[in-house]
């Protein structure tokens, strides 16, 4: 089992494998964003695309990452999670592992609903509510 960073020279290899789980997690906001936006940021360099790999099985997880830089620190932001390998808390502690590879100083992520439990028995804390109006 390992958690993999997928490259723009490999994505053709495997997008057609994550692209149906990372799609699952649109469909939960599907305004935010298309898998067109996602293969394009990961395809550049914008976004990061990290699978999990279970032995005999193949691809059971996905998730994209942006890195951003603040003036005090680095923080990777999880956009989207899929598959049934990734919410476990090995393959977070092998993410956290990778972000902090990337310089990373806080792991972040949005989350409502029943997700923001669900991350918090992953040991995140919710720190802020996201208030947005349509301009």
């Amino acid at each position: 089992m390992a958690l993999y960073q997928i490259t723009s020279a490999q994505l053709p290899q495997v997008w057609g494998v994550v692209a149906p789980m990372l799609q699952r997690a649109i469909d939960l906001d599907p305004e935010l964003i298309t898998i067109e936006q996602v293969e394009f940021a990961v395809r550049t360099g914008r976004t990061y695309l990290l699978i999990w790999d279970e032995p005999d099985e193949g691809i059971t997880g996905a998730v994209t990452v942006d890195i951003i830089d603040y003036p005090r620190e680095r923080v990777a932001h999880v956009n989207l999670m899929g598959g049934k390998g990734i919410v476990r808390p090995h393959v977070f502690d092998e993410a956290k592992n990778w972000m902090r590879l990337m310089g990373a100083t806080t792991a972040q992520c949005w989350a409502k609903g029943t997700l923001v439990q669900m991350y918090e028995k992953m040991g995140m804390t919710n720190t802020h509510q996201v208030m947005r109006e349509k301009l």
